[in-house]
């Protein structure tokens, strides 16, 4: 079977839409900015759109896939609520797909998209059990166990940026006080940022404190920059300590602005694993940023749904 497919990608912000075969990115189109479009009647027109103009470049493509911020039934192909997008309320977007191309379609949460990417085709390839993590304006995760992708009984595993590392800290979005995305969102990152140039007589604006920043001040030998990259490593660590005593799995991907800041980063990750953890858990475990980048969530959109049109009972 040809192995081309249009992967959809929404972020809290853009659409971004492109052709894939064997996690290559053949064509792509300039972005949709959600806040140009009223509701999700235009917004869904655009992407028709786009879809149409992909295929005219790529007649030979035979699947369409998108991965999405927010609750997703992947099986019953519906969008329940999209993150950060007002108006995408039980929107049946396989159907939907399915009706305007004639091809196989298939959507999914965007942290399960990037996951299956990273494993079939970037930092995660070949791994047996993976943990994928993405760190951006908020925390998300996926799964491959087995290597399959799991998705939970009610298809909401993974939800990485949503687990307490201390019950008493910071309300989250859902009750659970603590959860680690209220410590290493970006927002929060240049929040603590803020303070900690302030505890040294500093005054730093957002965009200075921004994760990308962040690490070039840290590269350039700030004190402070490499300060808050501690902080930020030892909140990713304790998380991911729980992780590894659930799962016990082989390899750990880690995505996003953060996930780009290297050793300064990586680092405390690895030395709270090592010391909060069993050796027999973190001796055979590897570590590592992804490497697919932005393009993660199109290429898994596109793979997943190539993967449905081809096994219908997989990932």
């Amino acid at each position: 079977m040809n192995k081309t497919a249009i992967g959809i990608d929404f972020g809290g912000t853009t659409v971004k839409s492109g052709v894939v075969r064997e996690g290559k990115l053949l064509a792509r189109l300039p972005p949709l900015r959600t806040h140009d479009f009223a509701g999700h009647d235009s917004l869904l027109a655009a992407i028709r759109a786009a879809i149409e103009e992909l295929r005219q470049q790529h007649p030979e493509v035979v699947a369409v896939g998108a991965g999405l911020p927010g609750l997703v039934d992947s099986i019953n192909g519906r969008v329940w609520q999209l993150s950060n997008v007002p108006g995408w309320e039980d929107v049946a977007l396989t159907a939907l797909l399915e009706e305007w191309t004639g091809l196989p379609a298939a959507i999914d949460n965007d942290a399960n998209a990037m996951a299956y990417a990273e494993w079939l085709f970037g930092a995660g390839r070949e791994g047996v059990n993976v943990v994928c993590v993405t760190l951006g304006t908020g925390v998300g995760g996926g799964l491959i166990l087995d290597r399959k992708l799991y998705r939970g009984s009610r298809l909401g595993a993974g939800e990485i940026g949503q687990m307490t590392i201390d019950p008493k800290g910071a309300p989250g979005q859902y009750g659970n006080y603590g959860a680690l995305e209220k410590y290493v969102g970006n927002a929060q990152i240049a929040e603590r940022a803020q303070t900690l140039y302030r505890e040294a007589g500093l005054t730093k604006t957002p965009e200075e404190c921004s994760p990308l920043a962040l690490e070039k001040s840290a590269r350039a030998g700030d004190p402070v920059a490499a300060k808050v990259w501690e902080e930020i490593g030892f909140h990713i660590g304790i998380t991911l300590c729980d992780i590894v005593w659930l799962l016990n799995p082989d390899r750990i991907v880690i995505g996003g602005g953060v996930g780009r800041a290297g050793e300064y980063v990586f680092g405390p990750i690895r030395r709270v694993i090592k010391e909060r953890t069993m050796k027999i858990f973190h001796e055979g475990l590897t570590i590592v940023p992804a490497a697919l980048g932005n393009d993660a969530g199109l290429i898994g959109s596109a793979a997943l749904a190539l993967a449905k049109a081809t096994m219908p009972n997989d990932p």
